[in-house]
């Protein structure tokens, strides 16, 4: 078992899109229970900035899990030569 911290892939997938879901829903029902009109132009920025700066974050994270990945890969191609040189 290679669950030594308890996590899955897929739990942090969930986790994400989860979140991701948490988030537009209640971005939409914030917006829909305001008044937009009352919003200055520095408002809708704000917002739009916030988004910015979430898809960044977003490569980030993206970067992060390619790494991940990427050294799960060498890992495994390692393991797989030692055990090649074993039995030969």
């Amino acid at each position: 078992m290679n669950d030594k911290r308890g996590y899955r892939a897929e739990d942090i997938a969930a986790d994400l899109e989860n979140l991701g879901e948490e988030i537009a829903n209640d971005t939409e029902r914030t917006l829909a229970e305001t008044e937009p009109e009352d919003f200055s132009f520095d408002a809708w920025a704000a917002m739009r900035e916030a988004i910015k700066a979430m898809r960044e974050r977003l490569d980030e994270m993206e970067a992060a899990i390619d790494r991940a990945e990427d050294e799960a890969n060498e890992r495994g191609d390692a393991a797989e030569g030692e055990w090649e040189t074993y039995w030969d």
